[in-house]
């Protein structure tokens, strides 16, 4: 007898009524305090699909204990042996039912549930910041700060764009603008210029620098002539006839320069002239920030006149200098409205490093995003504790937000790497640096800081701050085996992850227990329904949650026990313990018969 067809109806009934129950069950609850109306039907809808991924395995088990106990009135009046045909064709018709719902669970738990979590608690933390962000701009524009005070509500607008209550205040804003500046034009976004990309460095050789430069002197544009016969130097070996070549074209090049020839093909304002060889000057030197308020001046300016005349050797200067400032630096408005699109808070561990010594890291907001193409993370209130081998503290910064991306010093493996150092976009020639706190950090690292970690293990760590029952199995398997090394304990995430290698197989165990018991109680031939199963049918599924949850808790008490005494072999042990439960359960089906 292989006919199941009675059971999926089950399984589908109860699986459509507890999602009904699940819906109005969170619908009926109050809602965080906190929460945002513009959150309230996302939230209510995770939070219903939470309770049914929850409830899921005691409906499953119900559904399974009902379906079969309906299923097997067919062969109520045959008479059933032990280790029959007939119960193994029952049992391998069922394992297909037992493999893809439990398939469906494992889905839903590791994949779907892990996301429906952070995006609640995403709701919640925005929904804090965003009332934040409007107390800080009340606060501000009643201390006569409205440019400030817009700010914070341009913030507030990008987690809640339909908010009544931050379009006014942003009126007030403007309006308190208008009053103290004349414009109530907003400020809070200054737009930069966009200048030309001039071709890449690195598709040039030496002769196309040298030819470059040539041609450049004579257009008798003497700042890009230098420019190139500089880096024809650079890429130049020490043994290339061209590198002495190179040399003499850019001391002609910076001879005209500095006698002024290149007012030929400049206006003639010589302020502005010593303006550009101030700049140039310091690209030269390596000084690309202070190059790049140069330029920038300068090419606003330039953009600014009637007559439609431009320098492109501003264009290609301010472009060149602002490449320079991001090896260094980056810009104080790529974090401005980050904060509402954070996904993880409080993110604290450490670092052990090859050296011996110490990191202790800690991170209140991070935020994951791609800039240029690569990937990046933006993380808020940074605080880095260094200390030696011997345990001594070498120094102690916070920095108000970092810049982090991979580095591959050696082409292979890449390692987390951290700006520390923000400076204005726009000419402010605002400068944000890390405070030391304590101790006396190197220049370097309060500059540009790596540290001894693989980039992508950060994500890791990040899931792992949450605790481990939020990562998914992946991020277990991955993580466990460094914990030790940020600081966690390694016991606690391979207790987890054996945990959830296991859940499928105690389903299925308690799958087959649920098989017995429907053939124990199976109805009699042709009777579909009980009367007292009116009263008790509703209460299977809290007697199944309360089976799978005692069998949940010895399973762990198990796998505590084999992760503690052999945590090298503790997950051969679980599964060998598993199969030989599974194989008692099934075994235990055959010796089935008819009374």
């Amino acid at each position: 007898m292989s006919d199941t067809g009675r059971v999926i109806p089950a399984i589908a009934a109860h699986f459509i009524v507890g999602f009904l129950l699940a819906l109005i069950y969170t619908f009926n609850q109050p809602l965080p305090g906190t929460l945002l109306e513009s959150f309230i039907l996302s939230y209510r809808i995770r939070s219903t699909v939470l309770v049914f991924i929850h409830a899921l395995p005691s409906l499953y088990i119900s559904s399974l204990l009902i379906g079969f106990t309906i299923a097997f009135s067919k062969i109520a009046d045959i008479n059933v042996g032990r280790w029959s045909s007939q119960l193994l064709g029952v049992l391998k018709s069922s394992f297909v039912i037992m493999v893809i719902v439990i398939a469906a669970y494992v889905v839903l738990t590791e994949g779907v549930a892990p996301i429906m979590h952070t995006k609640t608690s995403s709701a919640l933390a925005r929904s804090d910041d965003y009332r934040e962000y409007l107390r800080l701009a009340n606060d501000m524009l009643r201390k006569g700060q409205p440019r400030s005070a817009e700010k914070q509500v341009l913030s507030a607008l990008e987690i809640w764009k339909e908010s009544a209550a931050a379009q006014k205040l942003l009126d007030d804003c403007h309006y308190s603008i208008a009053d103290l500046y004349g414009s109530p034009e907003s400020t809070a976004h200054v737009p930069v210029p966009d200048p030309l990309v001039p071709k890449e460095i690195g598709a040039l050789t030496v002769l196309d620098a040298i030819d470059s430069s040539e041609g450049a002197a004579r257009e008798l544009d003497y700042y890009n002539a230098h420019y190139y016969a500089m880096l024809a130097f650079r890429l130049s070996r020490p043994n290339d006839p061209n590198r002495e070549l190179s040399l003499r074209m850019a001391a002609d090049a910076w001879n005209h320069i500095t006698t002024g020839t290149d007012f030929l093909r400049s206006r003639d304002d010589a302020r502005l002239y010593d303006a550009k060889r101030t700049g140039y000057n310091a690209i030269q030197q390596g000084d690309y920030l202070t190059a790049y308020y140069e330029f920038l001046e300068l090419y606003t300016e330039d953009s600014s006149r009637q007559d439609g005349k431009r320098d492109p050797d501003l264009e290609r200067f301010l472009e060149v200098s602002r490449k320079g400032v991001l090896e260094s630096f980056f810009f104080l408005d790529e974090t401005a409205v980050l904060r509402p699109f954070e996904s993880a808070r409080d993110v604290f561990f450490v670092i052990k490093r090859q050296d011996g010594g110490l990191d202790a890291v800690y991170a209140r907001g991070v935020v994951y995003t791609r800039n240029g193409g690569k990937d990046v993370v933006y993380i808020r209130d940074f605080e880095l504790l260094r200390h030696n081998q011997f345990n001594q503290l070498e120094y102690h910064i916070r920095v108000p937000n970092v810049k982090m991306f991979a580095y591959t010093p050696d082409g292979k493996n890449p390692r987390a790497e951290l700006m520390l150092q923000s400076v204005d976009r726009t000419g402010e020639r605002k400068k944000q640096v890390p405070a030391v706190l304590a101790g006396n950090p190197a220049e370097q690292d309060i500059s540009v800081l790596l540290l001894d970690m693989p980039y992508r293990d950060f994500n890791l760590i990040v899931s792992a701050n949450r605790g481990p029952d939020s990562m998914n199995m992946v991020e277990l398997l991955r993580f466990y085996d460094h914990a030790e090394n940020y600081g966690f304990d390694q016991r606690v995430y391979l207790r987890e992850a054996i945990a959830r290698l296991s859940e499928p197989f105690l389903l299925l165990i308690i799958s087959v227990l649920a098989l017995i018991a429907g053939w124990k109680y199976r109805l009699g031939k042709n009777v579909l329904f009980k009367a007292w199963w009116v009263l008790v049918v509703p209460l299977f599924p809290i007697v199944a949650m309360f089976i799978i949850q005692s069998v949940r808790y010895l399973a762990g008490l198990c796998i505590a026990y084999f992760v503690i005494t052999v945590p090298e072999l503790a997950m051969v042990f679980t599964l060998l313990f598993l199969a030989v439960c599974f194989t008692g359960a099934s075994l235990y089906f055959f010796a089935q018969r008819s009374d």
